[in-house]
């Protein structure tokens, strides 16, 4: 199961700033609010699987409980970088079609 949750953290950060930024690209930087949205439920998502996870690992050893609450703790910081991430990209991709796409080469 925590191979699941690393892997539901890491696409889920992916499906983030791919939404986030695709949305600024396309209809503004005012859309980036909608990736606001998908980084409460991942986030959510992720506690909830946390404290799943943690009642079912009760009878496993303490090092066994904290190695999980490290696997939780990455996931969400993966999610929320993500989203940084994607406002990062969107910044750098409006510098680059500004540059080359406006100012005529030559």
């Amino acid at each position: 199961m925590i191979e699941f949750v690393i892997l539901l953290g890491v696409i889920g950060g992916w499906f983030i700033a791919t939404t986030t930024l695709i949305a600024m690209l396309i209809f503004g930087k005012m859309w980036g609010l909608v990736g606001v949205p998908l980084l409460v439920l991942g986030v959510e998502l992720n506690k909830f699987l946390k404290r799943r996870y943690m009642d079912v690992v009760v009878s496993s050893s303490p090092r066994a409980r904290e190695i999980a609450k490290h696997i939780f703790e990455m996931n969400e910081l993966i999610i929320l970088s993500s989203y940084a991430a994607a406002l990062f990209l969107y910044i750098v991709v409006q510098k680059y079609v500004e540059v080359i796409i406006k100012v005529p080469p030559g």
